[in-house]
């Protein structure tokens, strides 16, 4: 089948395809043959997406056509869709890859997970040392080797030196696809030997079409509870997330809820997301404030302004910058009990000191 026919499909389940948002960046990278490629953008508009879309792409067995897109159909492609293409490495953090279900778990967090340790936030060079063998052998289906990092802002300064030695001299007919959300903090020599693609923020017009056709009831107002990004919002759509979402939101529109009880409410969404929730209700609230409208929190209005009624601008601002300044270490291998009851005092303390 050759790929233009892949069109009619491109929204099958399961199938790794770009965001409609994405074509210009698509089209840019598809169509070089460098062997190390960068795409860059802000996390949850569907850069992991659009990484295994290319690898895809690069290993599909169908001719060429004059769509460039992954055919969806051959063998090559069936391998990918079912996350065991023995040509495809996906190397995540540990803690990432226990996310996905169609990421690889490394032996390295195996190891970690098995230990009782937290799974590492990092891309460590164990992770990396495979690929000196994937580099030695000949691919098993006669095409392309393809290596996707993710994100490679995430790899400590062990793998970003590791990673450079293949980027220097790149194997034969192996490529490299690397997925960044900040760029400065991705090794200047690794960027130096990679052609970058930048993929855009969406539009909401771009966005919520795609968002109701995922299932996504209320999409414009899921979009702006995800800062814009769509996957976020697609994410969160899952009933359990949902429900998860409606408890923080009790915690924080109810007067009668004290730290205690908010920790202890929300113990299920665990801290790192429970603070970036807070971050962006304490933006909402400086923005009501100020007098303008929320950006993330649409239908939260009367209790916004009730709270911020009761604050100076100064006192919000003071708050959000204490829990943003929070979000350096919240990833720390902490007590999860005391760490939210911590945010939490900061929150209420912040607000009156309920």
């Amino acid at each position: 089948m050759a790929r233009a026919a892949a069109t009619a499909v491109l929204d099958r389940p399961g199938v790794p395809v770009p965001m409609p948002w994405h074509r210009a960046a698509w089209m840019a990278a598809a169509a070089s043959q460098v062997p190390s490629i960068l795409v860059h953008g802000p996390a949850g508009i569907g850069e992991r997406r659009f990484a295994l879309s290319l690898a895809a792409y690069w290993l599909c067995e169908a001719p060429p056509g004059t769509d460039a897109r992954p055919c969806l159909e051959c063998p090559s492609c069936k391998l990918v869709e079912a996350g065991n293409h023995p040509d495809l490495r996906v190397i995540e953090p540990a803690s990432m890859a226990a996310e996905n279900d169609d990421a690889e778990a490394d032996d390295e967090g195996a190891e970690e997970k098995g230990k009782g340790k937290a799974a590492s936030q990092a891309i460590l060079i164990g992770q990396l040392r495979p690929l000196t063998e994937l580099a030695q052998i000949s691919s098993h289906r006669g095409g392309a080797r393809v290596v996707v990092i993710h994100p490679a802002d995430a790899m400590n300064i062990a793998a970003s030196n590791a990673l450079l030695k293949m980027l220097e001299e790149p194997p034969a007919g192996m490529r490299f696809l690397l997925v960044a959300h900040r760029l400065q903090r991705v090794s200047a020599t690794v960027l130096s030997r990679c052609m970058r693609v930048a993929l855009p923020m969406p539009t909401g017009a771009q966005a919520v079409p795609w968002l109701e056709a995922q299932g996504v009831e209320d999409p414009a107002t899921a979009l702006a509870l995800a800062g814009g990004a769509p996957q976020v919002a697609l994410d969160g759509a899952d009933p359990v997330r949902a429900a998860l979402s409606r408890a923080w939101l009790r915690c924080v529109t109810d007067g009668s809820v004290t730290a205690l009880s908010a920790a202890r409410e929300t113990k299920d969404i665990g801290a790192p997301q429970v603070l970036s929730w807070l971050v962006q209700w304490t933006h909402d609230l400086a923005r009501v404030k100020a007098g303008a409208g929320p950006r993330y929190h649409p239908r939260q209005v009367p209790a916004l302004q009730r709270l911020s009624a009761a604050m100076t601008l100064r006192a919000i601002t003071r708050l959000h910058r204490t829990l943003a300044l929070r979000q350096r270490w919240i990833r720390h291998p902490l007590n999860a009990q005391l760490t939210l009851e911590a945010l939490w005092l900061d929150y209420f303390q912040g607000i009156g000191g309920r």
